[in-house]
């Protein structure tokens, strides 16, 4: 029998309010379509919650995810507008893409093969993006084979209907650098982009830009964008951005006054306990009281999404307080020292990520620098053992 009711009084919220919002704020920004990235499960999130409510909302013109998979998953849960399949493992599910009227990616020969196979067997066209590598190094033809393989796709009964690359470093990039590994790819893109059209293929979109390459280089925003971290609140954002302006980053709305990480980590005290001075916390005894302490046990560790490698170094907020998070922490278990908090009860709510009262909110940029992740790390990293809870009303 399924319990129907939250036990344990963990779970990680999600503000779909925050979600549409940041969408919208990327949309005025970059003045172009938006295709959300919603694979892993919407970076943790939840990919058909969060599509549904950014589709309700009308806040982006398409999806994208990685696998074969999660297209048909959007599908299923109702979702109807464009959904791009970028990742590799397509093969053995071409099938299931031109079912359910996903647009595949090709980035390969042998990814246009297996295609064309389909195609001939349906004796039907079949509408498909070309990806090529610029430099990223990971997925795609090289220039010099995409006008061949475009071509090659015509007589196989493919329509190359758009081209695209993906930035290797336009979260780091200076966007000021006109030599930057960012500019050199779109370079090679343009060429790219002038080839293929030479060669006959109907192209009629052109993507290149991730969310840092959407936000920081103007130039980069083609006919669409696909942001993912951006849409979750997260990620690199310009600063000093207005509503009546440029600015140097192409900014047309606010920038981070804007954006909303939606993501939360949030949890209960379970029990109160007195350590006696000189007294050990945790696995290992890496804590020790210095005087008598006392501690709030927290219904959360490392099989949630909190990493091991974050003990000694996280910090949780309760009651409008940050205290430290002590001793190591377990696979189910992590303590706070509350000893500078005698009004803290058993029941109070806990935030080890997001907003929380009083202005003791938690970024998901410092929670993985306490274990040495990255922002993408952190929020695909919250456990599948955690509910997902929903909050917000998406306009």
């Amino acid at each position: 029998m399924q319990s129907s009711t939250m036990i344990r009084r963990t779970r990680v919220e999600v503000d779909l309010t925050a979600v549409v919002g940041n969408a919208r704020t990327v949309r005025a920004m970059t003045g172009t379509d938006v295709f959300a990235v919603v694979k892993a499960d919407g970076y943790g999130h939840g990919a058909v919650a969060v599509a549904r409510a950014l589709a309700s909302a009308r806040a982006v013109a398409g999806f994208a995810v990685s696998l074969v998979e999660e297209g048909v998953l959007l599908r299923d849960a109702g979702v109807v507008a464009p959904v791009l399949v970028m990742g590799p493992s397509q093969h053995g599910g071409e099938d299931d893409m031109v079912m359910a009227g996903l647009t595949p990616v090709i980035g390969s020969a042998e990814d246009l093969a297996a295609l064309a196979a389909v195609a001939r067997r349906r004796s039907r066209t079949i509408d498909a993006h070309l990806k090529v590598d610029t430099g990223m190094g990971r997925l795609g033809v090289p220039p010099d084979v995409a006008p061949a393989l475009a071509a090659d796709a015509a007589r196989a009964g493919i329509a190359i209907v758009g081209l695209m690359t993906h930035f290797a470093c336009a979260d780091t990039d200076d966007p000021d650098d006109a030599d930057s590994m960012t500019r050199d790819q779109l370079r090679k893109f343009g060429d790219v982009d002038r080839a293929v059209a030479a060669a006959g293929a109907p192209v009629r979109v052109r993507h290149a830009a991730n969310s840092s390459g959407a936000l920081w280089f103007p130039e980069a925003r083609l006919d669409l964008v696909r942001t993912g971290i951006a849409i979750y609140g997260n990620g690199r954002w310009p600063a000093g951005c207005s509503a009546s302006g440029r600015s140097a980053s192409g900014c047309s709305a606010s920038g981070d006054a804007a954006r909303q990480s939606a993501m939360r980590l949030v949890t209960e005290v379970a029990q109160l306990r007195t350590v006696a001075e000189g007294s050990s916390v945790g696995y290992g005894a890496t804590w020790r009281a210095t005087r008598e302490s006392r501690v709030a046990v927290l219904p959360l560790g490392y099989a949630d999404g909190l990493p091991r490698r974050a003990s000694g170094r996280a910090s949780v907020a309760i009651r409008g307080r940050r205290v430290p998070l002590i001793g190591a922490i377990s696979m189910d278990i992590a303590i706070a020292d509350v000893t500078e908090l005698p009004e803290v009860a058993v029941g109070d709510v806990a935030v080890l990520l997001g907003r929380a009262a009083g202005g003791a909110s938690i970024s998901v940029a410092e929670y993985g620098a306490w274990a040495g992740l990255s922002e993408y790390e952190v929020t695909c990293g919250m456990s599948k053992r955690v509910p997902r809870t929903y909050v917000g009303d998406p306009p």
